[in-house]
């Protein structure tokens, strides 16, 4: 009965063992992983002809010289813009209709948000930048990016 108790007390606390973790989650790095869509009529050109889209994710600081800085001036020179706010940057083109998954990316420890600009064919009549927030302290997040027409529609989930 004793050898029982015993046992059973071991094995208890060779189950708790094994459901705590080796690593602490801040040192864990966040991931992100995105759903991009791009509608059937996204990013109209002059002839009312849908059109591929160019579109960048950013890893930001903070996301104040991002959300500021007009269209012309990410474009041209976007490290010269958000200075010490931008960390990395991520490319890609969706043509019409498009879905793009993009997997698990380790973002950087200093990344405390996600932002995502479209180059629409038109900027000036179109919402072309948004940014979320992230907690970078081993959590896991998904951003739904939806381009239809002139716009972007961004969500996270964590």
């Amino acid at each position: 009965m004793i050898v029982r108790q015993v046992l059973s007390i071991l094995l208890g606390v060779v189950l708790l063992a094994g459901c705590s973790s080796s690593e602490n989650v801040k040192e864990l790095p966040t991931v992100v992983s995105f759903s991009m869509v791009a509608d059937e009529g996204v990013n109209p050109n002059v002839f009312g002809e849908s059109s591929p889209v160019e579109v960048q994710v950013f890893e930001l600081v903070d996301d104040s010289m991002f959300m500021s800085a007009d269209f012309d001036q990410i474009n041209e020179d976007h490290k010269k813009v958000l200075k010490s706010n931008y960390i990395q940057v991520y490319d890609y083109v969706l043509t019409p209709g498009q879905f793009k998954y993009v997997d698990d990316i380790s973002v950087d420890e200093d990344t405390r948000y996600i932002g995502v600009l479209a180059k629409f064919a038109e900027p000036e009549l179109s919402e072309w930048k948004k940014a979320v927030k992230i907690i970078n302290l081993g959590r896991k997040y998904h951003l739904l990016m939806l381009f239809k027409d002139y716009d972007i529609k961004l969500e996270k989930v964590e």
